[in-house]
């Protein structure tokens, strides 16, 4: 069985370390990669990872990343492929063996955002440390490429309208960990840098409203959000 995983990111050198680890214990790993000026694609590439880049404009923009993530595995070969950002993990403790056995040709996994006080430093995989965390939303970020014609993804890629032969299953033992609550500084300091980065279509649209909020909101939901977490792994 062959996995593809496609990995949107730019300047994500913190984090890739762990996305590489992880990824790269059962599939093949593409970063679309949009103006990286950090150790990002070096960090790829030496990993075993293959980067294809999109030289656009280095900011962010919802619509374009769309584009990217309906249409960067429309040639694969592959008998599954993963479409994820840098902070996103799909996880199943035997994921080929799971699928082997599975008729669905697209997932809806469950999806965690994780937290954590501080920065993970496990030589290890990410979330042998950071294990703690809330169920929220979801995304179809798994699925058949030879029998799913068109993903079509929204923007945000929260929602999808899948065509082709759409067998989705929900109830999977699939999960998801959104790792962007790596400490309260690296969200504080990623957001900073991220709103610098919001194209104008973003702002006008409400698009990644999230990397604007004023540090001591990002704190105070921190606080709240550790509160109520549950052990995922």
């Amino acid at each position: 069985m062959k996995i593809e995983t496609y990995i949107l990111a730019n300047n994500e050198e913190k984090i890739m370390p762990y996305v590489m680890r992880h990824y790269t214990q059962f599939s093949d790993v593409i970063l679309l990669e949009n103006s990286s000026t950090d150790r990002t694609i070096e960090i790829v590439e030496s990993m075993g990872g293959e980067v294809w880049t999109y030289d656009r404009e280095d900011n962010i923009n919802d619509e374009w990343f769309t584009y990217i993530k309906n249409n960067c595995w429309k040639e694969s070969k592959a008998d599954w492929v993963i479409i994820v950002d840098a902070d996103e993990f799909v996880y199943h403790p035997n994921i080929k063996e799971y699928l082997e056995k599975t008729d669905a040709t697209i997932f809806l996994p469950k999806f965690f955002n994780m937290f954590s006080e501080n920065f993970p430093t496990t030589e290890g995989q990410i979330y042998e440390e950071v294990n703690m965390g809330r169920q929220e939303g979801g995304k179809m970020n798994i699925f058949r490429p030879s029998e799913i014609t068109d993903i079509d993804y929204s923007p945000g890629c929260h929602s999808a309208a899948p065509k082709g032969n759409v067998i989705l299953k929900t109830d999977s033992e699939l999960i998801t960990m959104h790792m962007r609550h790596l400490s309260k500084q690296y969200v504080i300091d990623r957001n900073a840098r991220f709103s610098k980065r919001l194209s104008q279509l973003n702002r006008e649209k409400g698009w990644g409203w999230h990397v604007d909020l004023p540090a001591e909101d990002i704190i105070r939901y921190m606080d709240d959000s550790m509160k109520t977490l549950i052990k995922i792994l």
